[in-house]
């Protein structure tokens, strides 16, 4: 099944997406228990000090109550204090079924957190994703395959367009693995784009002719390399 997306305009196979979502939930995992809402400090500052997470969830019959950090946690005497009596130290974050890597990784940065718990749609705890985990599924993705090559762009902000970007690599037999917004200031939007090859340099004349300033310095980029023996020679030319 097919269907139109409603933000790119593109096609995508709903059940290569489900395939995808599955393969992601495959990385849940549940190899340390959650802690109990009844566990006491000392247990908790023990499990923290042998496994190195920065954050762990906390269940209380089956249901997800909050992520503790250990850096909350570790300067607290060592007492039999239980962590119900610690609540206002919880943090709420969790994921159900995520579409993407992406989604994931912006999770765990935005909550600033190694574990990312996962529950379902009545809160039901199921498991955590750990974030090296993740980044190495993401890693595994095309957008990373051998002899790719990535350069940062930069144009202003209301003159660039992605389908014009889309266009002139394309226009020069380069596949386009991915692209997104890196940077936006008030006058200029940086674009990264990773390209399925390591020869570079036609296509960066021509993000040039279409006033797209490039950020990255390449290998492969002619322009550049002439400057430089330029500017060598001129050097000498000064220093005789």
């Amino acid at each position: 099944m097919v269907k139109k997306s409603p933000v790119f305009g593109i096609d995508i196979d709903i059940n290569t997406l489900y395939s995808h979502r599955m393969k992601i939930m495959d990385y849940i995992t549940n190899d340390y228990k959650a802690l109990d809402l009844d566990a006491n400090v000392v247990d908790v500052k023990l499990f923290f000090r042998y496994l190195p997470f920065t954050h762990f969830p906390i269940v209380e019959n089956g249901k997800l109550i909050g992520m503790l950090a250990q850096a909350d946690i570790v300067h607290l005497p060592k007492d039999d204090s239980p962590l119900h009596k610690l609540q206002h130290f919880f943090k709420f974050y969790k994921t159900d079924v995520p579409d993407s890597c992406l989604d994931l990784i912006g999770l765990f940065a935005q909550n600033d957190t190694d574990i990312l718990p996962v529950t379902d749609d009545k809160n039901n705890y199921l498991g955590y994703f750990e974030l090296d985990e993740i980044i190495r599924l993401f890693y595994n993705s095309p957008l990373f395959k051998q002899g790719s090559t990535t350069l940062i762009i930069e144009k202003e902000t209301t003159n660039f367009f992605m389908s014009e970007i889309a266009q002139i690599i394309e226009t020069n037999n380069i596949t386009l693995l991915g692209m997104y917004i890196s940077k936006i200031t008030d006058n200029h939007t940086q674009i990264t784009l990773r390209l399925d090859t390591e020869e570079v340099n036609e296509v960066i004349q021509s993000l040039r002719r279409y006033e797209y300033e490039v950020i990255t310095e390449s290998k492969n980029d002619l322009l550049i390399e002439e400057l430089k023996d330029r500017s060598e020679y001129l050097n000498k030319f000064l220093n005789i």
